[in-house]
């Protein structure tokens, strides 16, 4: 490896230490820049980076981010041809999914980065596919800073994939309704939950864990939820998990009929939800862990303001500190200021 200076640093290096600033890590070692992140880096006044100089290191980089998104896109593919055989009365073949499904799983077990690297994914599918690889991802995320055992962590990652398999019985009308769907257009979209369990119950070599995630991911705690009413402790594990994976990923995703909300502020809502709607030590959890993923990103603030996240407030971690071309502000103190955008 070799250090240069922050000026010579190019778009498709890999940096060879880990960045810390602050006390926080910054970016990790084997991050492959870009000029965003180049850019981050001058706002946080680094002046020197380890980066990769042997071809050998770096094509190894190169190939595990290559194998992230070819393992992504294959279980996209292959949930894909799940949903539509579901959809004209074809059987789930479980084995299918768990093997396009498992070199995903064993990456969150062995990193910790494995959502930050999601997000430089480009994929062009629809939604729902889409949503549900996230789901899962992001549940199997939790589950592991849970401490759930690995084992666990596979049906917890199945559970999230096939949350919504009930949609396969939605019309597609309905289900690809480029606008606000009505009363009665909603209660009948709410049915895949009841569609999914019966899917799942019909379906040989799956777990009654995950066909109470599909069922109950729409419970709440209060009582409020559907299809079921269920409260409290009622609810499965697996089924409050995905509620907030569910939540987080429908609200920070852009729809046919609505714009990505800024994944700060989806936080702060799922915060304010961990008080008698979502469990609150999953929430708690997820909210602790998520950000740290955000730390050196470019946001831009609600007075047009851009900025750069340095620091994640361990006690209230939707409102970080954020470097601007102006100072520091810090959002926990700062309630007239709210991240509205994630630009990298």
């Amino acid at each position: 490896m070799r250090l240069l200076q922050i000026d010579e640093l190019r778009e498709g290096m890999v940096i060879a230490e880990d960045i810390i600033s602050f006390g926080l890590l910054y970016s990790a070692s084997g991050t492959i820049l870009t000029e965003k992140a180049i850019e981050g880096l001058k706002s946080i006044d680094i002046k020197y980076v380890y980066v990769l100089d042997d071809a050998d290191d770096y094509e190894k980089v190169v190939i595990i981010d290559n194998n992230l998104s070819r393992e992504y896109k294959n279980t996209i593919d292959s949930f894909k041809n799940t949903f539509l055989n579901v959809k004209v009365g074809k059987k789930i073949i479980i084995n299918e999914l768990n093997d396009s499904l498992s070199p995903l799983v064993d990456d969150i077990i062995t990193s910790n980065n494995i959502l930050g690297r999601l997000r430089q994914i480009e994929v062009n599918d629809e939604y729902t596919y889409k949503h549900s690889i996230n789901v899962s991802l992001i549940a199997t995320m939790i589950s592991k800073w849970m401490g759930f055992s690995n084992y666990e962590l596979y049906d917890i990652a199945l559970a999230g994939l096939l949350h919504d398999i009930g949609k396969s019985k939605v019309p597609v009308e309905i289900l690809n309704k480029p606008s606000k769907l009505s009363k009665d257009e909603y209660e009948i979209m709410k049915r895949h939950t009841q569609y999914g369990y019966e899917i799942l119950k019909n379906t040989s070599g799956i777990d009654e864990s995950i066909t109470l995630g599909a069922l109950e991911h729409h419970e709440r705690l209060d009582g409020k939820g559907y299809p079921l009413g269920l409260s409290g402790d009622k609810i499965h594990t697996y089924a409050k998990i995905i509620a907030v994976a569910d939540i987080y990923d429908a609200m920070t995703s852009t729809r046919v009929y609505k714009e990505k909300v800024s994944p700060f502020k989806v936080a702060e809502l799922i915060f304010q939800d961990s008080f008698g709607i979502l469990d609150p030590i999953i929430a708690n959890t997820f909210l602790k862990n998520i950000f740290t993923f955000y730390v050196g990103n470019i946001v831009k603030l609600n007075n047009d303001q851009i900025g750069t996240v340095v620091l994640v407030n361990k006690s209230n971690p939707t409102r970080p500190l954020v470097k601007t071309p102006t100072g520091f502000v810090d959002l926990s103190k700062r309630y007239d200021y709210e991240i509205v955008d994630i630009i990298n």
